[in-house]
This record gives structure tokens, sequence and C-alpha cells, in this order.
């Protein structure tokens, strides 16, 4: 498996988890037994297959391993740090949010493949 593959691998799985989390434990109609684990074990098994497809058929011909955790990276980093600036000062709610989140989206879609450490010092990218 390259290193690419397992990239995709590993945030397949963190997606799966988010996904599973909330169906098990939260959508759950008696989360004390056994059905909150297998509802989220069962959103884990479909989740990560199905992400780990769409990671493949999304990957372009010039990806390298790092570009997918870049721009996930970027992305929470700048929404996140952005989201808390404006609550801060006192700019929230749904202008917020989709303030935070349109600079998170621009930050992974731009700067993404810039931040890549396997790409610096041979030209794979131009300035």
């Amino acid at each position: 498996m390259d290193a690419l593959r397992l990239e995709h691998l590993v945030w397949a799985a963190l997606f799966g988890l988010v996904v599973a989390a909330p169906l098990g434990f939260f959508l759950a109609p008696d989360p004390t037994g056994f059905v909150p684990f297998a509802l989220a074990a069962l959103a884990f098994v479909v989740a990560v297959p199905l992400v780990f497809r769409a990671f493949a058929f999304a990957a372009s011909p010039t990806a390298e391993a790092g570009d997918v955790t870049a721009r996930f990276a970027s992305f929470f980093v700048v929404s996140f740090t952005l989201r808390l600036g404006l609550d801060a000062v006192g700019f929230g709610g749904l202008a917020g949010n989709v303030v935070s989140l349109a600079a998170g989206w621009l930050a992974a879609t731009y700067a993404a493949t810039r931040l890549n450490p396997r790409r610096w010092g041979r030209g794979g990218v131009s300035a």
C-alpha cells in the first residue's frame, strides 16, 4: 500500500468514527445496552469504504501523500480560529459560521498543496 492510499484510509477511518459515534450513541433508542455499539459499528463499517472510494475517485493525477492532510488541517485550523475570533468580537450566529467555513474552504482549496512538505524543494507547485 502506498503512502497516498494509507493517508486516504486513515482519513476515511477518522470520518467513519465521526459518523458512527453520533449515530450509535445519540440516535439509539436505548443508549445503555448493546444497540448503540452495534449501530456505531455498522455505521463505521459502511462509512469507511464509501469515504475511501470517494477519496480514490476525487484524487487528482498529481496528488501526493500529505495533500489531503494539509487540506483538512488548513480547513480546520482556519475555520476554527476564525470562528473563535468572530465570536470574540460578537459576530456570531449563522453569518459567523458561513464566513468561517468559507474562509476555511478557501484556505483548503488554494493553500493546501503549498503546505505539503513533500512538495517543497522539488518545484511541484508553481509559485
